[in-house]
C-alpha cells in the first residue's frame, strides 16, 4: 500500500491525539470511527464478471486523478451495468486518519480506503489527501437512500406502469440501507 504524494502548507492538524496534536499523525487509527464515504466518480464498466465491476476515479487535493476497478455494488446503490449512462456518483468507504486546515484556507483530510474494505488505486495507493468536502458520512447516505426509497414506494402508488420497476428499486435501496447499517456492502 502506498500514500497518494501531494505538497500542502502546514497548517494546524488534528488526529486522534486531538486539535492541534500531531501525536498520533502516523498512528494507523481512523480518526473518526463512524463510517465515512468518499466521494468518487463511476467512469465506466469494465467486466461482466458478477456482479460487474467499474472504473471509479477520484481527484485528490492537488489535482491527481486515482483509478480504481471495484465491484459496481461496492461503489453504488444503483448496481451499475453495462447499459447504464456513465459517468455517475459513487462512493468508497474510508477512514478518516488526520484534518487540518491549509494556509490557503482550505480543509483537507488525510483518508485511508484501506480499512474497512481494502480497496486500493489501480496504482496500489489506499492513502489520499482531499478536500473536507469529498467525505460524506454513511448516516447521510442511509438517510437519502430512505429517502430515495419511500419516493419510489410512493410514486409507484400513483403510476401502476412503473409500480413493478419502481417497488425494485425501493427494495434494492433497502437492502442497501440494510447492508450499510450492518457495517458492509454487498459483495
Amino acid at each position: 500500500m502506498r500514500r497518494a504524494e501531494g505538497r500542502f502548507g502546514s497548517g494546524e492538524r488534528t488526529s486522534k491525539g486531538g486539535v492541534g496534536d500531531n501525536t498520533g499523525a502516523k498512528a494507523r487509527h481512523p480518526y473518526n470511527s463512524t463510517l465515512m464515504q468518499l466521494k468518487v466518480q463511476i467512469v465506466r464498466y469494465v467486466d461482466d464478471h458478477f456482479p460487474g465491476f467499474v472504473e471509479c476515479e477520484l481527484a485528490d487535493a492537488s489535482g491527481n486523478i486515482h483509478t480504481f476497478v471495484e465491484k459496481g455494488p461496492v461503489v453504488s446503490d444503483k448496481w451499475p451495468g453495462p447499459d447504464d449512462s456513465y459517468p455517475m456518483s459513487g462512493v468508497i468507504r474510508c477512514e478518516i486518519l488526520e484534518q487540518w486546515r491549509c494556509p490557503d484556507g482550505r480543509d483537507l483530510l488525510r483518508v485511508t480506503t484501506e480499512q474497512p474494505d481494502y480497496v486500493e488505486s489501480k496504482d496500489g495507493v489506499a492513502d489520499f489527501v482531499v478536500l473536507s468536502s469529498q467525505v460524506i458520512s454513511a448516516e447521510a447516505t442511509i438517510a437519502e437512500t430512505e429517502r430515495k426509497a419511500k419516493d419510489c414506494e410512493d410514486r409507484a402508488k400513483s403510476d401502476p406502469s412503473r409500480a413493478d420497476a419502481l417497488l425494485r428499486e425501493a427494495t434494492n435501496c433497502r437492502e442497501w440501507v440494510a447492508n450499510l447499517k450492518r457495517g458492509h456492502w454487498r459483495s
